[in-house]
Parts: structure tokens; sequence; C-alpha cells
């Protein structure tokens, strides 16, 4: 994930052609998959019910209103990764971070957080719905891949969890090494320069000279430079994520089901209009 960390001192070695042309905007979605409009549908019934204790007396009201609760956590999740996406791709472009209370490296580095802590996070909410779907029973303190799997999981589950937790590796080594060893990520091909300029500039006189390559010092540069090399992770982490949750929801809608028809089947509350549905 990281870029090299250039030292303050010139050097003879060619930089690389520095890429500062921004990527198309990619917009993560977060709830097209038909499982969730199914549970959607399905928790309207919470309407005819004046709180939760009551609609608790009914078993499939209560595991659909559980099961929607944890996909709107989930999705909301996913869509926050939009908010790093909003940075990543700034409307209108900031022209005056003296304006501002971070500098340009500042906005790249909050970003990064962001975007990380987020995504990592994604996977938390995943399990959290697995967890109620599967009616695993696991507090949500304890609600880990590995104890999932003690619990019961299926095999195609399984190992789809696997595949996502072994995909999203980097991001979290990323996160420990940030947030727990205190690195940092470089943004361009030269930070040392990046960070003492952003500094100068944004929130002093300025700063002229050369960078580590012996280019002459152009923040607006770095900033698009860091802002490019972060929009590719951003897209490819985010499209990967979308493709593993729809694999996921796949898995989750007959396990669902299979759970759901026979609590319909002994309602009693005669609100199940619509609601039965063969597997899909």
């Amino acid at each position: 994930m990281s870029r090299k960390a250039a030292s303050a001192h010139w050097t003879d070695e060619k930089p690389k052609r520095r890429q500062t042309r921004f990527l198309k905007r990619f917009i993560v979605s977060s709830d097209n998959h038909s499982f969730i409009g199914r549970l959607y549908d399905l928790g309207i019934v919470s309407m005819n019910f004046d709180s939760y204790d009551d609609l608790a007396k009914y078993p499939d009201c209560k595991y659909v209103v559980d099961t929607v609760s944890r996909v709107e956590s989930l999705t909301r999740r996913v869509e926050s990764l939009n908010l790093a996406g909003n940075m990543l791709w700034p409307e209108p472009f900031p022209d005056d971070f003296k304006k501002l209370p971070i500098t340009r490296y500042e906005w790249l580095t909050v970003t990064a957080d962001l975007f990380i802590i987020r995504y990592v996070s994604v996977i938390d909410c995943a399990l959290l719905l697995i967890n109620q779907v599967l009616e695993a029973g696991l507090a949500d303190r304890n609600c880990t891949y590995s104890r999932l799997k003690r619990a019961g999981l299926p095999d195609a589950i399984s190992s789809h969890l696997r595949a996502m937790l072994d995909a999203q590796q980097s991001i979290r080594d990323e996160r420990n090494m940030r947030i727990h060893h205190g690195l940092e990520r470089s943004f361009t091909d030269d930070d040392v320069t990046f960070k003492l300029a952003s500094s100068f500039t944004d929130r002093g006189n300025g700063m002229t000279g050369f960078d580590y390559y012996g280019r002459p010092i152009n923040l607006d540069i770095s900033f698009r430079e860091g802002l490019v090399w972060m929009q590719k992770d951003f897209v490819r982490h985010a499209n990967a994520l979308q493709d593993q949750l729809d694999a996921l929801y796949d898995l989750l809608w007959p396990e669902f089901e299979d759970r759901f028809g026979p609590l319909v089947a002994v309602a009693t509350h005669g609100l199940n209009a619509g609601a039965r549905r063969s597997r899909p």
C-alpha cells in the first residue's frame, strides 16, 4: 500500500512519471442486491406494532426485524466508504488551504484513516449479519470468524468469509501499523518534501527549493499525485468489496428463507400476506 519515503537529499535517481490525472469517480453501492430488497419489504411489518416488545412476541417478525437491523448497519457502513471518496474526489476542488483547518498532507492522512478504519469494519458488520441470519447466538463482542466457525458455519459461507479476510489482509496490516504502531503511509514519491512544503505553505508563507529528485517544489502536483495514488487503492478495494458482499448475500439468502419460512407457517398475527417466497 505504501510508497517509498524519500530522504531530504538530492539524488541522481530518475523518478517515475508522476500520475496526477484523476480517475473517474467511483461510488460504492451498498444495497442493490435483491436479498436486501427482500428484507426491506418484509421489514414493513414493524409498522403494525407500537413497540419492539410487542413485535418480539411473534418469532417471524422478530427474526425479520433483527435481520433488517443488521443489514442496515452493514449497508450504512459500506455507504460510509463514500465519505472517503468525497475526500479523494473533492468537488469543488479546494483552492486555498489557508482557509481550512488542515494542510494538504493532513487531508490525505485523514482520508487514509477514514477509509482504512471503515473498510476493515465492513467485514465485522458482515459477521454480525451472519450471526443473526444463522441464529448462532454470539454476543456482538464475541462475533468473530473463528467463533462463528466453531458455532457451525456452513462450509460455503465459511470459505467465502476466509477469502474476504485474506483479500483485505493488506488493509488490516496497514490499519495495525497506523493505528496501533503509529506508522504513516507515504502518499508521493517524496513525502518528506511534500509534508514540509504542505506545512510551510498551507500554514505559513510558502516554501521554495527542490525535492529529493532535484525538481522544483510543486505542492499542487504532490497533492494531486497523492490523491490519484489513493484513488487507485479506493477503486480496487471498494470494487472487490462489492463483489464479495454480493456473493455473501447469495449465500445468506437461502439460509434466511430456510429459517423464516417455518416461522411464517405457524405465525398467528395475520400479517404474513406476501411473506412467503420460494428460495432464490
